[in-house]
C-alpha cells in the first residue's frame, strides 16, 4: 500500500513537528531515561513512521519505515 498524504508530508521534516491526527504511538526507545526514538502506526495507511528526538540536528527527524 502506498504512503498516504499524511505521511508523505511527515517524511523527512523536522522532528518537532507533532503527529497528525490518525498516528497511533505504538513504541518508544530511550537512551539513559530521555526519548530518543518514538514508533507510530498511521491508522489511515498503514505505514508505520519513526520520530528521531536525539541526535544532531539532520537526524531529528520523520521517516516512513514500512
Amino acid at each position: 500500500m502506498d504512503d498516504c498524504t499524511v505521511c508523505a508530508s511527515l517524511e523527512g521534516r523536522p522532528a518537532d513537528i507533532a503527529r497528525a491526527e490518525g498516528m497511533k504511538l505504538i513504541g518508544i526507545g530511550q537512551c539513559e531515561g530521555v526519548t530518543a526514538i518514538e514508533h507510530y502506526l498511521c491508522e489511515q495507511c498503514g505505514a508505520v513512521m519513526a520520530r528521531q528526538l536525539c541526535g544532531c540536528s539532520s537526524e531529528k527527524v520523520w521517516t516512513v519505515l514500512a
